[in-house]
């Protein structure tokens, strides 16, 4: 267990902030904590009534290049993570659902983020688009079973984590009945 003595913020930024804690170790040692303080996230592993699964495919700036991932986004000051879920699967595919259930919430960076992240399985898919939303998203409907496989066979069409693990807890969930 660690003490915090001091905690001061370095970096104040939109989407996050760093700080730099001081504590003090178990061993009555002194030292630094870097801690990014990010909002919690969601993301949805949406699946249709063919057993399709809809994945975005969008650039990311970071890693320069586009990528395929499940939906995902930050829960927004006063959503509760289910609503977070609902809005992003619209904004994100332009559908709804009738049936989400939360798979699984973890740290997505356990060893220095705060963000804390929820995986929904959502079915009952229907089709419900946002007026006027500007984000520049390629919506990609593949078989859940090729996608899984894939993944199984060590030959994932995800670059993040997030994706791979939702799929792999979508496939429990849906093999042990708990959705059709």
């Amino acid at each position: 267990m660690e003490t915090p003595i001091s905690k001061k913020t370095v970096f104040t930024g939109r989407i996050l902030s760093v700080r730099v804690d001081t504590v003090l170790t178990g061993a009555g040692k002194e030292t630094t904590r870097e801690i990014i303080d990010r909002p919690d996230t969601v993301a949805i592993v949406a699946i249709d009534e063919r057993h399709n699964i809809l994945l975005v495919k969008q650039y990311r700036y970071a890693t320069g290049k586009h990528t395929v991932e499940i939906p995902a986004g930050v829960i927004d000051p006063g959503e509760t993570p289910e609503q977070a879920a609902r809005r992003e699967l619209r904004e994100e595919t332009g559908y709804d659902c009738d049936v989400l259930i939360p798979l699984h919430t973890y740290w997505p960076a356990i060893g220095y983020s705060t963000e804390r992240m929820t995986i929904f399985l959502a079915r009952g898919l229907k089709h419900a688009p946002l007026e006027g939303d500007e984000e520049r998203i390629e919506l990609l409907r593949l078989p859940f079973c090729d996608v899984h496989e894939m993944i199984s066979s060590g030959k994932p069409i995800f670059d993040d984590a997030k994706s791979t693990l939702g799929v792999i807890l979508a496939a429990s969930c849906t093999t042990q009945n708990r959705v059709g």
